[in-house]
């Protein structure tokens, strides 16, 4: 699980662990991990090549395989693309796209080992409603859907599935703070379903992908909501 510290990451840990699996997490901050047995943090950057291969070689040294992936790490940005600086957008793309691809390729690698592998990428709502002030979020995350399937077709000779869940709004994971009520209205309005997520909806998607009856599902992406 990347990006496990806070938020929608750090929430589906804890749900996953009370289900019984043994997970690893990892993110650039290290405040307030969890403390579990069945729970390891790595520090790291998503966009580090090498930091990441040794995490995931690490996993299969201990564990023997590296059967599911979650990708959730990444950054958001509100701002109007004619006043984004090029060095925003690089930013953004580096966090959702590039180090995405690099926890995808190198998970990808290790999978083909037994031939047998599920990674969910996060992806939002965003991408098919283009939300006005999000032109560097709406376009990393529009690049990672377009990259699952590629990668799918890739890696399409062994089960190893590759799909991506649209969020919308999640509550309680600070998604909704940082909107505010005027703009939250606005985004819900947009949707058939605008209720708030709760992570429990979030984990029954996750647990979805990586289920037997979902083997010949790769290359989708999920909306909550009801995006049309």
């Amino acid at each position: 699980m990347t990006g496990s510290s806070r938020g929608v990451g750090r929430g589906l840990v804890e749900a996953l662990l009370g289900e019984g699996d043994y997970v690893y997490g990892c993110s650039r901050s290290g405040q307030q991990l969890i403390e579990h047995e069945r729970y390891r943090h790595v520090l790291l950057d998503v966009a580090n090549e090498a930091a990441v291969r040794t995490m995931l070689n690490g996993i299969v040294t201990t564990h023997g395989r590296l059967d599911v992936v979650v990708n959730n790490a990444g950054v958001s940005s509100s701002r109007l693309g004619l006043l984004t600086p090029a060095s925003d957008f690089m930013n953004v793309l580096e966090a959702n796209l590039v180090g995405a691809f690099i926890v995808m390729r190198e998970s990808i690698r290790l999978m083909k080992r037994t031939k047998f592998g599920r990674i969910i990428n996060f992806s939002s709502i965003n991408v098919p409603l283009a939300s006005i002030g999000g032109a560097s979020y709406n376009a990393s995350k529009a690049a990672l859907e377009n990259l699952c399937i590629t990668l799918s077709r890739e890696c399409a000779s062994d089960d190893i599935t590759i799909n991506c869940v649209g969020l919308s709004l999640v509550g309680e994971s600070g998604m909704v703070d940082a909107l505010p009520q005027e703009a939250l209205a606005a985004k819900q309005q947009q949707l058939i379903k605008p209720a708030l997520l709760s992570v429990r909806d979030v984990l029954h998607a996750v647990n979805f992908f990586a289920s037997p009856n979902a083997r010949n599902i790769t290359g989708q992406t999920i909306y909550f909501g009801g995006v049309s």
